[in-house]
């Protein structure tokens, strides 16, 4: 019975030791016996829930994922109010999440999915496929809060959504990369409303009629 209860604990132990490891320092420098040691477990523990290191690293993208959704898309991108407070609580809830890691590590990461990929992706096609199912899964929460806009008439009826997510998600990553740079989440709060302008809501008088250039779809 206390078997059984000690490996849910040395598993996600070994999820969070793989992640400070790899995201401080990298995938290919960061060992297998460095992440047990990290976890506090026998090296023979990690073998019993993943067959190898990119095998728990992808168990690992995945929980990351499942937190990222959780403390920020979910209650930033599906609350009650305009696209414009959504991006607004988008940029604090982001913000909260950078800062969070940022006070208790001593490092700020930055996007880890767009960490690893850069590492990575080259050479790992397995790393790559996954970091681009998850950022894949990032851009439809963005491509629903912009839906959402269209359908309510806060965007133009032509604006193309999955373009525009995936603008979204490039601009998103390129000021995650300046506060990584920084080291400081500050960053992101003074960059944030640079979303305003590539979605169309980058002022109060903004209508469906007159929108900014940045709204259009992919083929305007």
């Amino acid at each position: 019975m206390d078997t059984h209860k000690s490996r849910p604990d040395s598993r996600t132990a070994l999820l969070h030791a793989a992640r400070d490891l790899i995201f401080t320092r990298s995938f290919e420098h960061v060992g297998t016996a460095e992440i047990c040691e990290r976890a506090g477990v026998r090296k023979g523990s990690l073998y019993h829930f993943f067959s190898s290191k990119e095998d728990l690293v992808l168990a690992m993208l995945d929980a990351l994922m499942d937190d990222f959704e959780r403390a920020v898309l979910v209650p930033s991108l599906e609350g009650p109010g305009c696209i414009r407070e959504r991006i607004d609580a988008f940029v604090q809830a982001i913000h909260a999440f950078e800062a969070a890691v940022h006070r208790e590590s001593g490092y700020l990461p930055g996007c880890p999915f767009g960490n690893l990929i850069v590492e990575a992706g080259t050479y790992n096609p397995g790393l790559r496929q996954a970091v681009k199912r998850h950022l894949d899964r990032v851009a439809g929460h963005f491509q629903r809060c912009l839906q959402d806009g269209i359908d309510r008439g806060e965007l133009p009826a032509h604006t193309d959504a999955l373009a525009l997510a995936e603008r979204w998600l490039a601009l998103m990553e390129g000021i995650l990369v300046m506060a990584k740079v920084d080291q400081d989440p500050a960053t992101i709060l003074r960059l944030g409303p640079a979303l305003h302008v590539l979605i169309g809501v980058s002022g109060p008088h903004t209508t469906s009629e007159d929108p900014p250039e940045g709204a259009a779809g992919g083929n305007a």
